[in-house]
């Protein structure tokens, strides 16, 4: 038994760290190779999720534009149910995107390549999984509690109503690694029934959609750009 957690933590660990470094490798590679860092304009946005945050979970971000048609994102979400629906509902997660945008104001269709890390308590999303690679889908009562590793791509489109304001419709997806604990009320159920004994954790792994929605955008304008609208203003 001993043998089989051993072996079970050194496979875990040897995933998620390969997972890692090589997603980060890859945008990385072409972060720097497609860009065209130094003729990108100036340019940062502000997002916030309109159909999460209509049910109280938030989901904001920020974009810096770093080449022609290529920018980097940061988004979090933030859960603040302790449960819906007489289960519990905690999530938080945290992504680092790249993206390539058709247009050079980063707007109309794009594709993003991403990395992501949350913590959750909550029951496994079943009706969005594609496939279970690691382990099956819960059944009703059983939820998790635990910590996931992301990648995969996300795909959208972004519409510009003038150089402030823009709204952006997006869904991405990709493979999810997870570590966790299985329970059934307080009552931990995860190791019964199976050959491997006590564990510390779990590991689970899909291929699911985790991301998406319609953010509302506001561009913050350069210093300059400000003063030319200040001065055109007062001429009017």
């Amino acid at each position: 038994m001993v043998f089989s957690s051993k072996v079970m933590k050194i496979f875990q660990l040897k995933i998620k760290n390969s997972c890692r470094l090589h997603f980060c490798c890859v945008i990385l590679y072409v972060a720097t190779h497609f860009t065209g860092v130094s003729e990108a304009a100036a340019q940062v946005e502000l997002k916030a999720n309109l159909p999460l945050a209509a049910v109280l979970i938030p989901n904001v971000g920020v974009e810096f534009q770093v080449g022609k048609q290529t920018s980097l994102q940061l988004d979090v979400l933030g859960s603040f149910w302790n449960s819906i629906d007489g289960q519990p509902f905690q999530v938080n997660e945290t992504f680092l995107e790249f993206r390539y945008y058709r247009n050079s104001d980063l707007s109309g269709w794009f594709a993003g390549a991403h990395l992501g890390y949350g913590m959750f308590t909550f029951q496994k999303p079943n009706d969005l999984i594609i496939y279970p690679h690691y382990n099956t889908k819960d059944s009703d009562g059983v939820y998790k509690s635990g910590r996931s590793f992301f990648h995969g791509m996300t795909f959208g489109y972004k519409k510009r109503f003038n150089k402030r304001w823009a709204m952006e419709l997006f869904i991405g997806g990709g493979y999810a690694i997870s570590f966790y604990k299985g329970y059934d009320g307080v009552r931990r159920v995860d190791f019964e029934n199976d050959d491997f004994g006590y564990r510390a954790f779990n590991l689970s792994g899909e291929v699911l959609l985790y991301r998406g929605g319609l953010m509302l955008v506001y561009k913050l304008l350069p210093y300059k750009e400000k003063i030319k609208t200040k001065v055109f203003a007062k001429d009017l």
